[in-house]
């Protein structure tokens, strides 16, 4: 009996939700095995790597990066992050032929070359539910193929402003600056689009016309030539990528010369500021101007960033924007004490920015991804006039 208590709860000490995680791998587990079976052979991220090594056309080495340790100004003398050293793994880009159409992209954007399925982003797995409930694709031809995604974005692992421009913008312009413009001009991109407003933008932007950027959940693309690249990592990007997704973004859009201004960034879904009307009021006497959360183009959003001085704002997809920031911008950054990611202190570090975090209250077990958070208003407006009469530097 104390055997069998022990297996119960070795299985259930997390209730049900370990049960359904234990179940769900299991079945996708299954599932690779049967398309094993079906002529599918799954590579890893390494092994995708040195298959593709003969076909590589450029590539950007990986290095390491320094974040300081971040003071909560909420608490003098906690920190809000410690010093740490990150690495970011190199960038690839490959250019494979497909002669005798051994080579074809899968409903998931993957690309499978002589029965390997390459694996250049994250996971696998999407592949068994697309195979679970198959579709009729139409077919499309082009003599060259660009897959820069192989993954459905599904708003749990992957979905939104922030990973659409540093996963999926950032490896296409990779790309672009990879291949004769004749050749980019001409090839169609095909992925499980996000279908998005400024994911049609950025293509838009780039030069790519509507034809050219297809769903490879909806079209099969037949063609001569495929370029693809891979992804590294997803918190701490390339900063070649950075640098060229900013390069390529910022040589679309017009701006002049203004004068810099101080930004609050609000928010209108998760991660808001309980009291934020209080904080505005507060924020409007320090010369702040308030930026509602409303969809933008991203040559509004550049130029928004590019002007500002100073910025201000909960933890949110938006400030994936300090990368159109001058160096020297400031920017504040307010958390919930349950949920803290580093995700823009590392861009402040590659952009040269400034960066100051607050978090009020204690923290807890939680993952508090959705939790709204409180600004204490006196002390912030205390901490943010002594940041303000801080001359701005430039390296």
């Amino acid at each position: 009996m104390t055997n069998l208590y022990k297996l119960y709860t070795s299985f259930t000490r997390n209730g049900p939700a370990f049960l359904a995680i234990t179940t769900k791998e299991w079945l996708i587990q299954q599932g690779k095995n049967l398309l094993k079976r079906l002529g599918f052979n799954f590579l890893t991220k390494g092994q995708t790597e040195t298959y593709l090594q003969p076909f590589q056309i450029a590539t950007e080495p990986g290095s390491t990066l320094r974040l300081p340790s971040v003071a909560n100004e909420s608490k003098p003398g906690k920190l809000i992050f410690t010093e740490k050293v990150v690495t970011f793994p190199p960038t690839f880009v490959w250019h494979v032929s497909a002669p005798g159409g051994k080579a074809r992209q899968l409903v998931t954007g993957s690309m499978m070359l002589n029965h390997n399925v390459l694996k250049t982003d994250y996971r696998h797995r999407d592949l068994l539910k697309t195979y679970i409930r198959p579709r009729i694709r139409r077919k499309v031809g082009t003599e060259t193929l660009l897959a820069p995604w192989s993954q459905v974005f599904d708003d749990m692992w992957f979905g939104g402003y922030y990973d659409f421009m540093l996963l999926v913008a950032a490896k296409i312009c990779r790309i672009r600056e990879s291949l004769p413009e004749s050749v980019f001009s001409e090839a169609i991109v095909a992925y499980p689009l996000l279908g998005t407003s400024y994911e049609r933008d950025f293509m838009n932007l780039i030069g790519l016309r509507d034809n050219q950027v297809v769903d490879s959940r909806l079209y099969n693309v037949t063609f001569s030539d495929c370029v693809l690249g891979n992804s590294n990592s997803w918190i701490y990007p390339n900063v070649a990528d950075i640098q060229s997704l900013k390069r390529q973004v910022e040589a679309r859009v017009s701006t002049t010369p203004s004068e810099r201004q101080r930004i609050y960034i609000s928010r209108a879904g998760r991660r808001r500021i309980r009291n934020e009307a209080e904080l505005i009021v507060a924020l409007k006497s320090l010369g702040f101007q308030i930026i509602e959360d409303k969809p933008r183009s991203i040559a509004e959003q550049v130029r928004l960033y590019k002007s500002a001085s100073f910025i201000i704002g909960p933890h949110g997809a938006s400030f994936t924007n300090i990368i159109w920031c001058e160096p020297g911008t400031y920017l504040f950054e307010l958390f919930s004490p349950t949920y803290t990611p580093d995700y823009f202190l590392y861009l402040a570090q590659v952009m040269n920015l400034r960066y100051t975090a607050y978090s009020h209250g204690e923290a807890d077990d939680r993952f508090g991804i959705s939790d709204d958070m409180y600004v204490a208003v006196p002390e912030l407006v205390n901490r943010l006039r002594t940041l303000l009469d801080t001359p701005i530097q430039t390296n």
